[in-house]
């Protein structure tokens, strides 16, 4: 009886109902942050604001700035939802680069209009959605390597070599 080949379609159910998991605890953590009434950890940003004032008088590069730091934290906030939204889907996974812009739009939009401590931004949108866009990439990736690896396992391997007989 001829066995099947190999298939990543297992390991692919699984990891897209862990990352069904992990992409609804992403969102309800992002919802929470982006949300809130007002600024997130007003302190940390404080704080962040004075160590980068520090860190510029002991040498740290003048273009380390707070908003290049904020930009940056707002690619990898969205950088599990790519990942996570991705993995989850069977089909379509690209749907989650413009889901994520849409989301991330959402917010700014609420953000503008009902949060009044908060600033909506145009810049989050794209720091938002490149995130999202770099998760995604990550996910592909991801399933291309599990696929090849389906592959490999499924190629039949080379028969061993006899042993030569031993001369006494």
């Amino acid at each position: 009886m001829p066995s099947r080949p190999a298939s990543a379609e297992p390991t692919l159910r699984r990891l897209r109902i862990a990352s069904t998991i992990a992409l609804v605890t992403f969102v309800g953590i992002i919802a929470v942050i982006t949300l809130w009434p007002g600024p997130p950890a007003a302190a940390g940003q404080g704080w962040l604001r004075d160590f980068l004032r520090q860190a510029h008088a002991q040498g740290l590069p003048w273009w380390i700035t707070f908003g290049k730091i904020e930009f940056g934290a707002n690619i990898v906030m969205f950088v599990p939802i790519g990942l996570f939204g991705a993995l989850a889907m069977a089909r379509h996974r690209w749907l989650i680069v413009p889901a994520a812009l849409v989301a991330s739009a959402g917010i700014e939009t609420v953000q503008a209009m009902a949060l009044p401590l908060r600033y909506a931004t145009v810049r989050d949108v794209v720091a938002n959605t490149t995130g999202a866009l770099l998760g995604y990439l990550l996910a592909v990736a991801m399933v291309a390597y599990l696929h090849r690896r389906a592959r490999r396992v499924d190629r039949p391997r080379p028969a061993p070599i006899p042993a030569l007989p031993q001369v006494r």
